[in-house]
């Protein structure tokens, strides 16, 4: 099934339907990355500017040069984790777009979903945002012991996030959490395809567009799994 679906996404994501999801989603997708980079990485740096010991006073010289240097490392490392909320809190934005093309050209006889106000979906981008973020920070220290597991956790929210976004334009919460297990594991793979694309340059900026089209067609593979 995944397989499958990868097939058909690649086919049509330089088709023209797709061409304006695709540009909006690079703009937003880059504007919710530069964003959460930039205020994690201010915050890094604010952390460790200025540090002190009581009864010393604010450290210099070779110290404070290597915490000039943690701050730096600690920006681009926030760019970098920056991705998962920031691409979690973009696909709202361009649901509709990219699932009606799919749609369209592969699920024509369905019409029109019945679709959700844009704020609606805004909203349930911020919440999978957030969570990607309460997901991470804890995990961080791990991620530096095994460096296959940061793919793995944003997989699994990258998919399920892409996933319940398709889905519930056309169904119910609780059909829509029959249908996610019914394809648990290609869900899965594929979020594990999007983290890595991740930490590709320009390609993560379409990544959200590309993880949406795939999961649009695993729910539509869940619906003949659990008609």
């Amino acid at each position: 099934m995944l397989v499958r679906a990868l097939v058909k996404t690649l086919r049509q994501m330089p088709s023209r339907a797709m061409l304006r999801p695709l540009l909006l989603g690079l703009v937003v997708t880059a504007l919710c990355i530069a964003l959460l980079g930039v205020t994690v990485g201010a915050g890094v740096s604010w952390l460790v500017s200025g540090v002190s010991i009581p009864f010393v006073g604010e450290i210099g010289g070779a110290a404070d040069d290597a915490l000039g240097w943690l701050a730096g490392f600690g920006s681009v490392v926030a760019m970098a984790f920056a991705f998962t909320p920031a691409a979690a809190a973009a696909i709202g934005f361009f649901v509709d777009p990219v699932a009606d093309a799919v749609e369209a050209r592969h699920y024509p006889a369905l019409g029109p979903a019945r679709g959700r106000s844009l704020m609606t979906e805004v909203g349930m981008g911020l919440r999978y945002a957030g969570l990607a973020i309460m997901l991470n920070i804890p995990m961080l220290p791990f991620y530096f012991i095994f460096p296959p597991l940061p793919a793995v956790v944003n997989g699994w929210l990258l998919g399920r996030a892409s996933f319940d976004m398709a889905a519930l334009r056309r169904e119910t919460p609780a059909r829509t959490r029959a249908l996610r297990r019914a394809v648990w594991f290609p869900m899965v793979f594929g979020g594990i395809l999007l983290a890595l694309l991740a930490l590709i340059p320009i390609l993560n900026l379409i990544a959200p567009v590309f993880g949406l089209a795939l999961m649009t067609h695993l729910y539509h593979g869940a619906q003949e799994r659990k008609p």
